[in-house]
């Protein structure tokens, strides 16, 4: 496909500063054929947004943690940016290693759609071209509006209707609410308290996810990048979490009338390796 080549020089580059992250966290190694699924599922996604000239930002949501038990099928929000040359950027925020804090990174295709390449599909929203034209330069350039709704304060579990900490889905609703309000009536969402409560009045409603009380108190003392104290007392009580997820953010996008329409990219089946065969797999 013709992003192929493009794609395989994708390098990874952050919004935040400094320029580049850098996890103390060992580098995770796909086999090849899992390798070839990702570029094969980058590709395809790409030539599907190209199909629409019209579209330069999307929303897309991958597998990745497993949260089916939630009845969730996707876990990961990011933004698709059709840069310069053409091609597409992915603008999310990542908690790399499990610490707790964030950062925004601008990077390739590859790198969102990852080893859930071989397992899930990529859901894709287009938003509507009022939405479109407001994310398009929250997104570029200095994106000033967008890092101030960024808080590095990373919990996987942050409340909705706190400041305190904030998870990867939480940032894309919330830049993305700042793009509603701007299309609605010019309105300008500057920071978060301005955002959340945005979302508030508009009718926002999380996923609410029961934790057990053996994996709380887990999560308590084990995971840095879980924490539950911007919850209610009523909430960390019951273990009935509110959460800012893919599904809830859909269902919020939808209700809104802020997308056109939805995508579905399947997910690749590993072809095996033909014996004898040599297989190269990217730089890292």
């Amino acid at each position: 496909m013709k992003h192929r080549r493009t794609l395989l020089l994708s390098v990874l580059l952050t919004l935040a500063m400094p320029a580049f992250a850098q996890p103390v966290c060992a580098p995770r190694y796909p086999p090849p054929t899992t390798v070839a699924a990702m570029f094969d599922m980058a590709a395809i996604t790409a030539d599907a947004l190209d199909a629409l000239p019209d579209v330069e930002v999307a929303i897309a949501a991958r597998g990745g943690q497993d949260l089916s038990k939630y009845g969730l099928r996707h876990s990961h929000l990011a933004f698709l940016v059709r840069n310069d040359q053409g091609g597409w950027d992915v603008v999310h925020l990542l908690n790399r290693c499990k610490t707790d804090s964030s950062d925004l990174y601008r990077e390739g295709l590859v790198n969102l759609v990852g080893e859930s390449s071989i397992t899930t599909d990529l859901r894709v929203g287009i938003p509507t071209p009022a939405v479109r034209a407001a994310l398009k330069p929250l997104l570029t350039g200095a994106a000033t509006q967008a890092r101030a709704l960024h808080q590095p304060r990373y919990s996987m579990l942050a409340y909705p209707g706190s400041n305190e900490f904030q998870n990867s889905n939480q940032w894309i609703l919330e830049v993305t609410a700042a793009a509603m309000a701007q299309a609605e009536d010019g309105t300008t969402l500057g920071n978060r308290n301005d955002a959340l409560a945005w979302l508030s009045r508009k009718g926002y409603l999380p996923t609410r996810m029961h934790i057990g009380i053996g994996k709380r108190l887990g999560a308590r003392f084990f995971a840095d990048n879980v924490a539950v104290s911007d919850h209610p007392a009523s909430e960390r009580i019951s273990g009935n979490y509110s959460v800012v997820t893919v599904e809830s953010t859909f269902d919020f996008l939808h209700r809104s009338g802020a997308l056109e329409r939805e995508l579905s990219i399947p997910h690749q089946t590993p072809v095996p390796a033909v014996a004898g065969a040599s297989v190269q797999t990217p730089v890292q």
